[in-house]
């Protein structure tokens, strides 16, 4: 006997979203919070496991009262930041195939302006979201970059890093200065929180055309003792004590 199409949809959902054991139980593998300048919001960075091997990763937005739960219904529409998230504005990027998924891929050309912007309204914030083609996000897309750094500094808005080396690769580049945005940046630190390794996501894009520059995922590990309040809470992500059931 075949299942209503509707009544298909029904029990996927139920099984997503439902309660109690299977797919409605999520094991968190990594939480990271933000404090959203000018509010009482905190955005949140996870990623869960759940029943059958079904995965949950994204953002979302909670007061500071509130204890973070996951809620994909109210989970932001994009893969990445491209502005460090402030009380009137989140912003964000994500793809779409527009013709250039699977075997289509290398028959397209590859387009890197923005094929269509949506806005939404989240916890009193507008959401921007910038639709880039699947081709052109990932032809833009750079390699993991990994170094060690002597110091930092930090501004406002961005985070300079100084005498890099690359130790992992077999001619490991030095640079001497290194400058990114912030706004999708991660302190990953021990008990005594003190940083192991800082890693960092920049989506680049042009200032009036917001066309796409470049998507750039470094790591970063501190030469010498570093701690993490000796960074700024803007623009920053810092790790949160999973809750346990």
């Amino acid at each position: 006997m075949k299942i209503p199409i509707i009544l298909f949809y029904l029990l996927s959902l139920f099984l997503i979203y439902g309660c109690g054991t299977g797919l409605g139980e999520w094991s968190i593998s990594s939480l990271y919070a933000q404090k959203i300048e000018g509010t009482s919001k905190i955005l949140y960075k996870y990623d869960a496991w759940g029943g059958r091997d079904s995965n949950a990763n994204g953002f979302i937005i909670l007061d500071s009262t509130e204890s973070f739960k996951i809620d994909l219904p109210n989970e932001l529409p994009f893969y990445n930041l491209s502005e460090i998230p402030n009380k009137i504005n989140i912003e964000g990027v994500t793809h779409d195939c527009y013709n250039s998924c699977g075997d289509d891929y290398y028959k397209s050309t590859p387009i890197f302006k923005v094929m269509k912007t949506e806005n939404d309204i989240n916890n009193d914030i507008n959401i921007i979201t910038r639709i880039y083609q699947y081709r052109g996000y990932s032809e833009k897309t750079n390699g993991l970059e990994r170094y060690v750094f002597e110091s930092f500094k930090e501004t406002r808005d961005s985070l300079f890093f100084f005498d890099l080396n690359d130790v992992e690769s077999m001619n490991g580049q030095h640079l001497d200065e290194l400058k990114v945005k912030k706004g999708e940046i991660y302190l990953i630190e021990n008990k005594n929180h003190e940083i192991e390794k800082i890693s960092i996501i920049e989506i680049k894009l042009a200032n009036k055309t917001k066309e796409l520059i470049h998507d750039r995922n470094v790591f970063l590990t501190p030469k010498y003792k570093t701690k993490s309040s000796q960074f700024s809470e803007r623009g920053i992500f810092r790790p949160v004590k999973i809750p346990h059931k």
